[in-house]
């Protein structure tokens, strides 16, 4: 608790001189000596600290530093009571400065400061990144320099890497999957094409090709067909190499004469053979037919298949594959085998 502050010596000296002047007496008289003249509360401590023992200027008696002079007849405060009540204030008001309480940020201040804080963050990111992006667009340590090419085996190297020129000497990060699929679209042979870089300066196809399902032989090339009809590889029939190639594949094949009589039926052709799994394909030695509706299959044992149309492609192809690894006699003894109707296929 805060001590009361004692009243200043001026007042008590009103006080005395008032009753001085009520009784007649003068300002020398015995009474005065009870009145008591408080020093500068400096000139006090600054006599204490040097241990001064003069006489006061008022005659009154001297004392040792720190001793208490004890109080007049009307209880007037002495000095070291008002020295000891300056210091306790002092500590009090130090006391108050400590107890202060810290009220807390307003919410609205706080919700500010994060949002600056969000702000410059994002904004110090977005520049990074397009830093990042521009040196990746723009660096010559990041210009391509060599294409590998994956995948491909109807495509040649060769010609991969000609179609292909124009990426090198570009930046890397300006090469993509549009950009080469655009460039090897002049190949029906290519199915997919997935890019891929390689730091610092090289660059991946991978290449997903269409597998021949048909191929047609004349006397100076033979043609590779995809399930639409397009051709997809030409080899050289006089080039030994090219040729073994070519046979590589086990396409069966479609005569020259059928091919070129009717589009319409090369193409049902080239679909049924496209329908087949690559093990049906596998055992098939040619493909034929005079109409759309009228696709017979040659197996390479000599067996016959009567497919008939394109409909229901799909199970007519599981049928097939299921009596191809039968070991039942009805279907491995037959030399003709009709799945037409593949719900009831027959054999003869």
């Amino acid at each position: 608790m805060k001590r009361p502050r004692i009243p200043q010596s001026r007042d008590r000296r009103r006080d005395a001189e008032d009753d001085s002047s009520d009784t007649g007496d003068g300002a020398g008289s015995d009474d005065g000596a009870d009145v008591v003249v408080l020093r500068d509360e400096r000139t006090a401590r600054s006599e204490g600290a040097a241990g001064s023992t003069a006489p006061r200027s008022e005659g009154g008696p001297t004392r040792a530093p720190g001793e208490r002079r004890e109080q007049g007849a009307e209880g007037t405060p002495q000095v070291d009571d008002v020295d000891a009540d300056v210091d306790a204030d002092a500590e009090d008001a130090e006391d108050a400065e400590e107890e202060t309480l810290a009220f807390p940020e307003p919410k609205v201040v706080g919700v500010r400061r994060r949002r600056r804080r969000g702000l410059w963050l994002l904004g110090g990111g977005l520049l990074a990144l397009l830093l990042t992006v521009v040196v990746l667009t723009v660096s010559p340590l990041l210009t391509i320099r060599a294409v590998e090419v994956q995948g491909n085996d109807l495509l040649t190297d060769d010609r991969a890497q000609e179609l292909l020129e124009p990426v090198v000497g570009r930046p890397l990060p300006q090469v993509g999957n549009r950009h080469v699929e655009d460039l090897l679209a002049e190949e029906p042979v290519i199915d997919q094409v997935v890019v891929q870089g390689r730091l610092p300066d090289e660059l991946l196809v991978e290449v997903v090709e269409h597998p021949p399902v048909a191929e047609v032989r004349s006397d100076d090339e033979i043609r590779f067909y995809n399930e639409d009809g397009q051709v997809i590889r030409t080899f050289d029939a006089e080039d030994e190499e090219q040729v073994a190639q070519a046979e590589e594949h086990h396409t069966p094949v479609i005569g020259e004469q059928s091919a070129l009589q009717d589009r319409a039926v090369f193409r049902a052709v080239a679909s049924v053979l496209g329908e087949l799994p690559p093990s049906a394909r596998e055992a098939m030695d040619s493909a034929s037919a005079s109409s759309v509706d009228s696709v017979e299959l040659e197996l390479t044992d000599g067996r016959t298949v009567l497919w008939g149309s394109s409909e229901r492609g799909r199970e007519k192809a599981a049928v097939l594959e299921a009596l191809l690894d039968s070991e039942d006699p009805a279907f491995a003894e037959a030399d003709t085998v009709d799945i037409s109707t593949p719900d009831a296929p027959v054999t003869r």
